[in-house]
């Protein structure tokens, strides 16, 4: 069958209560304090984010409720990928625009090594307490994490009553010239490359045997992409069997139509992946660094991190978020107990030292 190439789309990939007992923290906590007592208003803070439904679902469910209880003026914009945002506060950094910008991992670290971001006061973020302990922080400690954005495997329904176990269902002879693979460049590439060095007994230090495994997909690939609307498309006309590594919030608005045939798992013996997406504070900001923080650790809260979970999909960090039953069950949202037991751990710095020579190797094994 003939491969179809297609063009890539960018991915736009605690409520402070302060009772009697803690008086005394609050006292010496301006922000605690003032967040609770709703003493924000007047002041101003902008913030830069995506402009897909993950961002469209941060201002529904943290900037506007913490407006209405702080009293802040939050103004979000919202753009279209964070290669944008990483373009915006660059462009701007000698009169900085922006208070906060929430953006993926490589956007944060790419901030940070450019010097343009400023770390945050530790004991501002009370509800980074209950983060998990490698989620709290990164980008060298300037960005402070927010939630997890989830890859595992994506498959046709039609072809399979039960979810796939194992990111094995890419070389089944019977999904031959049926799967959709990641362009090179993207991180679900590189992650599939580690997914084929486990399966050959190496790891992401020893690549050797996943790549020659890769390479026994050529000639049976369907499409490289990650369009998700095409994508979707392929698995509706039945095209499609599985696809990896990639994301079900990719397909959200998709996968509950049941018309596209259109599933997602995470319950894979080989685990699966998470990317940290981070807040981060740029250097200069105009914003009050005390109203920063206090959004910040609202973003944290158990029961803001629940609802985003639950609307975007999100993996949430904190260990104690309230989710609804119905979303403790979801396929589509990895629950704080999964993430911790079945996530593929994956050294940032590691992985940007080898991607020039990964996306080399994995597309001449692939295309």
């Amino acid at each position: 069958m003939k491969k179809r190439h297609i063009t890539e789309k960018p991915l736009s990939r605690r409520t402070f209560v302060v009772s009697t007992g803690a008086a005394a923290i609050a006292l010496q906590m301006p922000w605690v304090r003032r967040a609770s007592a709703a003493e924000f208003a007047g002041k101003k803070i902008r913030v830069l984010t995506w402009s897909d439904p993950t961002g469209q679902a941060a201002v529904r469910n943290i900037l506007k409720p913490f407006e209405q209880k702080t009293g802040a003026r939050v103004i979000a914009d919202l753009t279209g990928a964070t290669s944008d945002m990483i373009a915006k506060i660059k462009a701007s950094a000698a009169r900085p625009q922006y208070d906060l910008v929430i953006l993926s991992g490589f956007g944060a670290s790419t901030l940070a090594e450019a010097g343009l971001l400023e770390k945050l006061p530790a004991e501002a973020l009370p509800n980074l307490k209950q983060v998990a302990a490698e989620y709290q922080t990164g980008a060298d400690g300037f960005g402070i994490g927010y939630f997890l954005w989830s890859d595992g495997l994506v498959f046709n329904t039609k072809t399979y009553a039960d979810p796939p176990k194992s990111f094995g269902a890419l070389w089944d002879a019977a999904n031959k010239g049926k799967i959709i693979l990641p362009p090179p460049a993207n991180l679900g590439a590189l992650e599939l490359v580690i997914v084929a060095a486990r399966m050959a007994g190496g790891d992401a230090h020893n690549p050797d045997g996943g790549f020659e495994l890769l390479s026994k997909l050529k000639g049976q690939v369907l499409a490289i992409s990650q369009n998700s609307s095409q994508m979707a498309d392929l698995f509706r006309s039945n095209s499609a069997a599985v696809g990896a590594v990639y994301s079900p919030l990719t397909f959200a608005d998709f996968i509950p139509k049941g018309e596209y045939n259109l599933s997602g798992t995470y319950d894979l013996t080989e685990g699966f992946f998470v990317d940290l997406q981070f807040m981060v504070v740029p250097k200069g900001h105009p914003g009050d660094t005390e109203v920063i923080a206090a959004l910040v650790d609202y973003a944290l809260d158990a029961k803001v991190q629940g609802k985003m979970a639950e609307e975007v999909w999100y993996g949430p960090i904190n260990q104690n978020a309230v989710m609804s039953e119905q979303a403790m069950k979801s396929p589509y949202i990895p629950t704080p107990e999964v993430i911790k037991s079945r996530t593929v751990k994956v050294d940032p710095a590691y992985l940007a030292s080898v991607r020039d020579d990964w996306i080399k190797r994995y597309t001449q094994a692939v295309s």
